[in-house]
């Protein structure tokens, strides 16, 4: 049978009750738990439909009667209302378990309970407390503990009904969810809990001075809630942090001031300490320099220390910066030295940053120009020339802050004595000039010479000239001094009206005590542009003259050529072959291979013959190649005659032949000095023939 089925029918038959059909009783209400501040009324409701029986309570389990001005109820209400108001609450009388129940109304029905339902009589707890352990904070003390260390806090709201609930904040931020909260039944007062709320917290320095602070939270509060602030004092040891560096760099006779700041609780003592300075160089918590020396500069270090602990060293540099010093130059003022010779130049300077270096020598006289040498403190010179003779001055350098600064120091000379030394490097000397036929050659040679040249004189070929003397065309101007050049001078030949024959070596020598210097300069006199126009065009069109004739006389003897064959008869390749023949000629071929006739088709005759040389009677086969215009022989090993397929006036020997090289020669003019020739040389020579219509190349 279905169940459904099964229990409508229990239903039925359990409606019918004494000849009659009835109802039972059921809850349409129940009780609910219900909270209510003392002295106030409170009513736990309870409805029945289908009530028969009388409506009672129960509280903790004990039954509870109509009490005028405290409990009210109906024991048989119309509606199945059988709700309990109570008045005046109190802890002690109505807090506890309440049950609404209906007795029965026969003796087949069971009494109606409800389940027990709480109702809670508030009791404000009092205010709440924090203890550390078991030592009770007050409001607005000082909470101490140490930076990184755990810590457990306990917070206590005693004596509430029911308990409270508590929060912990840290600077107003909730930090609940670092807690565990315990409720236990306070001792000191019946039906009260005591609600304790456990806090495990590592602190760490920043949170010295914070407000950590808990709240009770409870309805029977005037405010809703009650709480207890307390300041934390955090312990850490010293933490430094240097100020007062500039951002620029610092410069001497500034001012400066270091200051070390310590992050300590409790108050941490300063101690500052210099490089290369034994013991302690302060114990303020700045130090001053006004105004700042060179000598200040080093590495300065501060530490803290207090009753927690030390902080580590920090250390900050101070680099004063200054201008360069130049402090020593030499040789100083003048020095003199041998041409070829070495010397050095030296300059010691002091700065910081450090002083860069460079040797300046002055070139020119007005405006000064001064050239860099050497950007080293020591300018070493390994083979001195004149062109080192000068004035030279050290300068020192450096850039602070962006500002550049420069320092120069007194002037030095350089003196060079020597032999005359032709300037090559320092001016422009040419040892080649090139001047139009009628026009002015001006050949000038600088050289410099201490001491002063005694002879100077120009010479070409067999001729000299001296300097300060005219010969007709020839000009050779007195030294001059050059401007600025110290020993140094200016030899100027000057020729008129070049011609072709001027074309020579011009060569200057001069003289000191110290020795003698040459130097030559080659002259070449250039032709108009039109007559060397008009004999190079000469040259051209005789070239191409000569190169025609050649072309015509070696196209005039210009032979047939045949085809090349190896390993098998095979045309030979195009660029030997000409007039339809190979060129043999162009071959460089060895002994076995196949040797190639080609034929006029012009000329009728035989073309080619196997059989005894008549002239090389040896034994030996030869082949025989002749036509009407002429016969030709080679001695060989073997021959095998066959027509190429492709052209019928072609004719193939396989044949060989010990490296000869054979020509076909005419046939009308053979004689017996020319049978003598042909017997002795056909195998290395070609013999004069006219109209060739057969050729072989090397074999």
């Amino acid at each position: 049978m279905d169940f459904s089925l099964f229990v409508l029918l229990w239903i039925t038959s359990a409606l019918n009750v004494e000849g009659g059909v009835g109802f039972l009783q059921v809850f349409d209400t129940l009780p609910q738990d219900r909270e209510v501040n003392p002295g106030e009324l409170i009513v736990i409701p309870c409805k029945v439909r289908n009530r028969k029986g009388e409506c009672a309570w129960l509280k903790d389990g004990v039954v509870v009667g109509k009490i005028p001005g405290k409990y009210t109820f109906n024991r048989e209400p119309d509606d199945g209302d059988c709700g309990i108001t109570i008045t005046n609450t109190q802890l002690e009388d109505d807090d506890g378990l309440w049950q609404c129940q209906v007795t029965q109304a026969s003796l087949q029905e069971l009494t109606l309970t409800s389940p027990e339902v709480k109702l809670t009589v508030r009791e404000a707890p009092y205010p709440p407390i924090i203890e550390d352990t078991t030592i009770q904070i007050g409001q607005g003390d000082p909470f101490t503990a140490r930076a990184n260390e755990p810590k457990r806090l306990h917070c206590i709201a005693r004596k509430g009904n029911p308990s409270a609930t508590l929060k912990w904040f840290l600077n107003d931020v909730e930090i609940t969810t670092y807690v565990n909260q315990t409720n236990i039944r306070d001792l000191e007062k019946r039906k009260t809990w005591q609600a304790v709320s456990a806090l495990d917290m590592t602190f760490t320095k920043e949170d010295n001075h914070k407000m950590l602070k808990c709240v009770a939270i409870h309805d029977a509060y005037d405010t809703k809630a009650k709480d207890i602030t307390v300041q934390l004092e955090i312990l850490y040891p010293p933490e430094i942090s240097l100020e007062g560096k500039p951002k620029e760099e610092i410069i001497e006779g500034m001012s400066l001031i270091l200051r070390c700041r310590a992050d300590a609780n409790p108050k941490a003592n300063i101690i500052w300490r210099k490089s290369g300075h034994s013991g302690i160089y302060d114990i303020k918590d700045h130090i001053e320099f006004n105004p700042i020396r060179r000598t200040d500069s080093g590495v300065y270090s501060c530490s803290a220390k207090n009753d927690i602990g030390q902080s580590q060293e920090m250390e900050i540099t101070v680099d004063v910066k200054y201008k360069p010093k130049i402090n020593h130059v030499y040789p100083s003022p003048r020095t003199t030295v041998s041409l070829y010779q070495s010397t050095r130049l030296v300059c010691e300077a002091e700065g910081n940053p450090a002083p860069k270096y460079s040797w300046l020598q002055r070139i020119g006289g007005d405006p000064v120009i001064w050239q860099e040498r050497t950007n080293n403190a020591t300018f070493y010179i390994n083979n001195v020339t004149y062109s080192y003779q000068g004035i030279y001055l050290c300068q020192a350098s450096n850039t602070i802050n962006g500002i550049f600064n420069t320092l120069k120091s007194e002037e030095i000379f350089l003196d060079v004595i020597g032999p005359p030394q032709i300037l090559v490097d320092s001016f422009p000397v040419t040892s080649h000039l090139v001047v139009d036929k009628d026009e002015n050659a001006v050949i000038v040679v600088l050289f410099c010479s201490d001491p002063e040249p005694r002879q100077t004189f120009w010479e070409w070929e067999t001729f000299r000239m001296d300097t300060n003397s005219n010969t007709g065309r020839h000009a050779a101007e007195d030294i001059q001094r050059i401007p600025n050049q110290d020993d140094c001078y200016e030899a100027k030949l000057t020729i008129h009206s070049v011609e072709g024959g001027d074309s020579k070596t011009y060569t200057l020598v001069v003289e000191n005590e110290k020795g003698r210097e040459t130097f030559s300069v080659a002259l070449e006199v250039r032709e108009p542009f039109l007559l060397t126009m008009m004999i190079g065009g000469a040259i051209i069109i005789v070239l191409v003259l000569i190169c025609l004739i050649a072309l015509l006389i070696c196209l005039f003897k210009r032979e047939k050529c045949c085809f090349s064959h190896s390993s098998g008869f095979k045309p030979a390749p195009e660029s030997i072959v000409e007039n339809g023949c190979p060129d043999n000629d162009r071959a460089d071929l060895t002994t076995a291979k196949t040797v190639p006739f080609c034929t006029n088709p012009g000329i009728k005759g035989k073309i080619a013959t196997i059989g005894e040389d008549p002239f090389y009677k040896d034994g030996k086969k030869a082949d025989r190649n002749d036509n009407r215009d002429g016969i030709s022989f080679g001695s060989l090993e073997s021959s095998v005659l066959e027509p190429d397929h492709r052209d019928q006036t072609i004719v193939t020997a396989t044949a060989t032949i010990n490296n000869s090289r054979i020509k076909v020669h005419p046939q009308a003019s053979i004689n017996t000095h020319e049978t003598s020739s042909m017997r002795g040389n056909h195998r290395s020579d070609y013999r004069p023939y006219q109209s060739p219509s057969v050729e072989q190349a090397y074999i």
